[in-house]
């Protein structure tokens, strides 16, 4: 049964090492131009920049287009922007974060980026991998499903079955979960948006309120219901035993995908 909160919050909450996810923006951009992205980390839907400590844990952003990845480079005044090479023509693309396989423990003393045979300690050990996805339509006309609606193989993926472009306030905007490249029934997808909860949660580091929850069918698809325009984030996240208990108890992955329902114009 579909649950939209619009009164009440809905805060998620979980084991996890942090609430930190992996989400991707790019700029609204015009065909021709050089398209701009960045790789949110932190306080949705605020960017700030990644620790040098955990730079290396994330890949650069990727751009996916008709003739395949283009990597982006990581250019500009902080390192969570990245722009393409080259100007981008019109057409409907992803843009794509990768946070690689890490483990984080956790003891008395707190979260510490090693496994349960370097902690010996620890209380709790997951190894968490994140994938963040963007639907970035350049040109005020692309709408198109052809690159966006094509899975990528993540081990966890959020997989839009249309195109938010064409997808009005309170419709349905159906995707599909895939695990292993398989429909992930009966797991949890929420969504939120820039605006939804301005909480300051930089101290708690609890994860954002949502605006929107249900649970995927059988067949691994839902529909997220856009309550208001704006920039949507929909995540989505699943736990199963770690495949050598004495190393680490938890392999968590988590997964994002950010659109923008309505038109924006910079």
């Amino acid at each position: 049964m579909k649950k939209i909160i619009a009164a009440a919050l809905l805060c998620a909450a979980s084991l996890s090492a942090h609430a930190h996810r992996v989400w991707v923006s790019a700029d609204h951009t015009h065909g021709g131009e050089i398209l701009k992205a960045e790789l949110g980390y932190g306080e949705f839907p605020e960017f700030e920049p990644i620790a040098e400590s955990r730079l290396d844990i994330f890949k650069p952003l990727i751009l996916v287009t008709e003739s395949g990845k283009q990597p982006l480079l990581q250019k500009g005044l902080h390192n969570y922007q990245y722009q393409s090479a080259k100007p981008v023509p019109d057409g409907s693309y992803l843009v794509v974060g990768e946070y690689k396989p890490t483990f984080w423990s956790k003891n008395a003393a707190g979260w510490k980026r090693e496994n349960m045979q370097q902690m010996k300690d620890a209380s709790y050990c997951e190894q968490t991998r994140m994938y963040g996805k963007h639907i970035a339509n350049v040109g005020h006309e692309s709408a198109s499903t052809a690159i966006i609606s094509r899975p990528l193989g993540h081990l966890l993926e959020i997989v839009p079955l249309d195109n938010p472009a064409n997808v009005h306030v309170g419709e349905p905007f159906k995707v599909k979960v895939l695990y292993k490249g398989e429909p992930l029934p009966n797991v949890t997808l929420t969504a939120t948006f820039d605006g939804f909860d301005t909480s300051d949660r930089s101290h708690s580091h609890k994860v954002e309120a949502q605006a929107f929850s249900d649970t995927t069918g059988d067949d691994g698809t839902v529909s997220i219901i856009p309550l208001r325009q704006g920039f949507w984030k929909a995540n989505v996240e699943y736990k199963t035993d770690f495949a050598d208990a004495s190393v680490c108890q938890k392999e968590a992955t988590y997964s994002t995908l950010t659109f923008q329902i309505g038109h924006t114009h910079h």
